[in-house]
């Protein structure tokens, strides 16, 4: 199939959310329940927070809070407890909750586990099965700053699988800061290797308007066999309409003992999909390129492709189909290459609000 083929029917198969996103007015979060509240606050912040809890530094909410419109309870997703400063954010964020992004579970302030088994089909290497956990314990009773992480501390959403995989790590973090627009962590954790790996992560957000928000994070690290490491995201945010989102994303990484830059960009659509009320599903759709600088500039990869996410059964349980067509050139000597991968994933996701909801009930 040639590129242009892939495109146009990537593109008539896209079109008809567009358009229907075209007639919706673009008003934030669907009211299926989402609570997106203020993060840690220093013991002199916790004395004026009701009095600075409705303005923001730049007129924006410092707390978002939306129920759902039955009057039920907030949605599960609602552990995030993550400050929005306005409706584009607290759409984002609730968007990357559910679609389980590395970069919203580096912020959290809960203990939370997920258990994904991979199941990658590609047209050229064959399959390959994985099981990845991701997770993390908040010490609460040794600091509110203090976490335990394992697995990918910060595999951000631009790396592929097969980064992912690598990213094995297992540690401790400290928030020094945690802001209405920054946060600064450090972090030590160790690797499979072994390796050692001290790095600190800084992150500052900015609102553009109520329905447009922008986010960048900025890791060094420390690779005690390896040497330097340099990984820079960028993501801006625009709402469609009051159940859709369209991201551009580009991601900036240098490894010392490769000595050379690759990057990453490229542009998502997400929608929620109103499909059933108890077990709720989206959709994400993509088109990005990846490349390097050495030994001359080159493209490394075109893909395009289409996410569907699907809670099931239970709330601690969903799955991923994932297709995608590759345009790779895997050196600068070699010719571009075609290739269909299929992804399919099988999660599940435990935190401290379903077990609180459990026993609850």
């Amino acid at each position: 199939m040639t590129a242009m083929g892939c495109f146009i029917l990537w593109g008539l198969f896209l079109s008809p959310w567009i358009f229907a996103d075209l007639g919706e007015e673009a008003e934030g979060p669907p009211r299926d329940g989402v609570t997106v509240s203020a993060p840690r606050k220093e013991p002199a912040e916790e004395e004026t927070s009701k009095a600075s809890s409705t303005a923001s530094d730049d007129g924006g909410i410092d707390e978002m809070v939306i129920y759902a419109s039955d009057g039920e309870k907030p949605h599960w997703v609602d552990s995030s407890h993550q400050f929005a400063s306005n409706r584009a954010q607290a759409m984002v964020q609730w968007m990357d909750d559910f679609f389980g992004a590395e970069v919203r579970d580096v912020e959290r302030a809960d203990t939370f586990l997920r258990a994904i088994a991979v199941d990658s089909w590609d047209q050229r290497d064959g399959h390959d099965l994985a099981f990845r956990l991701r997770g993390q314990v908040s010490l609460p009773k040794t600091s509110e700053r203090i976490d335990l992480f394992f697995a990918g501390e910060e595999a951000e959403q631009t790396l592929t699988e097969e980064e992912r995989a690598q990213e094995n790590d297992v540690g401790v973090r400290f928030n020094f800061r945690d802001g209405r627009r920054t946060r600064i962590d450090a972090t030590l954790s160790l690797r499979s290797g072994p390796a050692v790996l001290p790095g600190v992560r800084l992150r500052y957000q900015q609102p553009f308007g109520e329905n447009a928000w922008g986010r960048v994070t900025q890791r060094f690290q420390y690779h005690s066999s390896d040497g330097f490491r340099s990984l820079s995201n960028f993501d801006l945010n625009r709402t469609l309409s009051k159940r859709s989102v369209l991201r551009w994303g580009a991601r900036l990484r240098y490894r010392e003992d490769r000595e050379f830059w690759d990057w990453n960009t490229g542009l998502t659509y997400r929608r929620w999909l109103d499909d059933h009320s108890d077990f709720p599903s989206a959709v994400e759709y993509f088109v990005t390129a990846s490349g390097r600088d050495q030994p001359e500039p080159f493209v490394t990869n075109y893909r395009l492709g289409g996410l569907y996410r699907k809670q099931f059964f239970r709330e601690f349980l969903f799955f991923e189909l994932e297709p995608s067509y590759n345009w790779r050139q895997d050196t600068f000597e070699e010719d571009r290459e075609g290739v269909l991968q299929i992804v399919l994933r099988l999660e599940i996701m435990l935190d401290d609000d379903l077990v609180r909801r459990r026993r609850e009930r």
